[in-house]
C-alpha cells in the first residue's frame, strides 16, 4: 500500500476519524493504546498506518503527515524498523509472536525514541498471546504506541479492552461499499443483494470462493420461480441445488437472508414500485407475484422465513427447515 493510497483510503472511508486524529496528533494528545473495532474493509489498517505516519513524519503540518517523505514511505510499505505489524500465523496469533514483539520493543528505537506496533485480527490471539500482551500494554513505556485491530471486540480480553481507547468504526456508506465490491469483482446484478446481506468485504471475499455467491443467487432464484409457479420441484430443488452449496454452518444464515430478500423484492415492487431487485433475473415473476399476492399472505411468508434462524439455534436439520418452509409457503400461495 503506497503512502498516497493510505491517505486516500482514510479520507474516503473514514474522513471524520482521520480528521479527529490529525487534531489529536497536532495537540500531542495521542493515547498509548487503541483498539479499532469494525467490519473488515472499513479502513482500520489504513487509519493505523496514517496515524503512524503522523507520529514519525518530520514534515508534519498541523498533525497531517506529508505522505511523501522517507518515513511515510517506509511506514506504508511496512519497512520501517520501529513499526512492527503482527498478523495471524495461520489461524491464530501465537504467544511467540507477542514475545518477539516484546523483545523488539525492549530495545531502544533503531532510528529514534518512538515505536509503534499494530496487531491485525487481534481477536485471533491465543489466550497465551493475549495474556502476554496484557502485561506489556499495562506498562508500555514512553513513546510506545499500539493499535489493535479487530472485527469482533467481544472476543478480546476485557482486561485488554479496559487498557485501550476503543474506537468504533462506522460501516461504509453504500456508495463506498459498492466501490469496494466492484473492486472485488462483484457484478452489477449482485450489488443490491450483497448490500442487503453484509457490510463486510471479508465476508464477501469468502462468498466468492468457488463462485459461491453466484451459484447461490441463481439457486435461490430457481427456487423462487418454482414457488411462484406452484411447482412441486421447488421442494426438490432444496436438496438438489441449495443444500450442496451449504459448505458449513456459516453459509446457512445468508441463504435464509437471500430467501427473505427475494420476497422483499415482491414487497418493494408491490408497494413502492421499486425498480431495483436483489434477484434481477427473476423480475418477471417478482412482478407477477406482487400483482397476485395479498398483503396478509406476503407478511406471513416473510414471517415464516424469518423464523428459520430461530430453528437453527435448536439444531434442527437445515434441509428439513428449508423443505418445511417451502411447503408452507406453497400452501399459503395456493390458498
Amino acid at each position: 500500500m503506497s503512502e498516497n493510497n493510505v491517505i486516500n483510503e482514510v479520507n474516503n472511508k473514514q474522513p471524520h476519524l482521520s480528521e479527529n486524529f490529525v487534531k489529536i496528533i497536532a495537540r500531542d494528545e495521542l493515547s498509548h493504546s487503541y483498539l479499532f473495532n469494525g467490519e473488515s474493509g472499513v479502513g482500520k489498517l489504513a487509519l493505523a498506518l496514517f496515524i503512524t505516519m503522523g507520529i514519525f513524519c518530520p514534515n508534519r503540518n498541523n498533525g497531517y503527515p506529508c505522505g511523501k517523505c522517507n518515513e511515510c514511505r517506509r511506514i506504508t510499505e511496512q519497512q520501517h524498523p520501529d513499526v512492527v505489524i503482527i498478523k495471524p500465523d495461520g489461524q491464530s496469533i501465537k504467544v511467540d509472536q507477542v514475545r518477539y514483539l516484546k523483545d523488539e520493543f525492549s530495545k531502544s528505537g533503531l532510528e529514534g525514541n518512538k515505536k509503534v506496533f499494530i496487531i491485525q485480527s487481534a481477536e485471533k490471539m491465543t489466550s497465551g498471546a493475549a495474556n502476554s500482551l496484557l502485561k506489556f500494554i499495562e506498562e508500555p513505556g514512553n513513546n510506545i504506541f499500539s493499535f489493535l485491530l479487530t472485527t469482533n471486540m467481544n472476543l478480546i480480553l476485557p482486561t485488554i479492552i479496559s487498557r485501550t481507547q476503543v474506537i468504533k468504526f462506522p460501516n461504509l456508506d453504500s456508495g463506498s461499499f459498492e466501490e469496494e465490491l466492484s473492486k472485488l469483482g462483484i457484478r452489477n446484478s449482485q450489488l443490491y443483494l450483497v448490500n442487503k446481506l453484509t457490510n463486510s468485504t471479508e465476508v464477501v471475499k469468502k462468498w466468492q470462493d468457488d463462485d459461491w455467491l453466484s451459484k447461490m443467487q441463481n439457486s435461490i432464484g430457481v427456487w423462487f420461480d418454482l414457488i411462484v409457479k406452484n411447482d412441486a420441484e421447488a421442494f426438490v430443488t432444496i436438496q438438489s441445488n441449495i443444500i450442496p452449496l451449504v459448505i458449513d454452518k456459516n453459509h446457512r444464515e445468508p441463504i435464509i437472508n437471500m430467501m427473505i430478500a427475494a420476497f422483499e423484492d415482491v414487497l418493494n415492487y408491490k408497494y413502492l414500485k421499486a425498480d431495483q431487485f436483489s434477484f434481477p433475473n427473476n423480475e418477471k415473476n417478482i412482478k407477477t407475484l406482487a400483482s397476485n399476492i395479498s398483503s396478509i399472505t406476503l407478511v406471513r411468508v416473510l414471517e415464516l422465513i424469518l423464523g428459520c434462524n430461530k430453528q437453527l439455534s435448536i439444531n434442527v436439520s437445515f434441509q428439513n427447515i428449508l423443505e418445511s418452509i417451502t411447503l408452507q409457503i406453497m400452501n399459503l400461495l395456493d390458498q
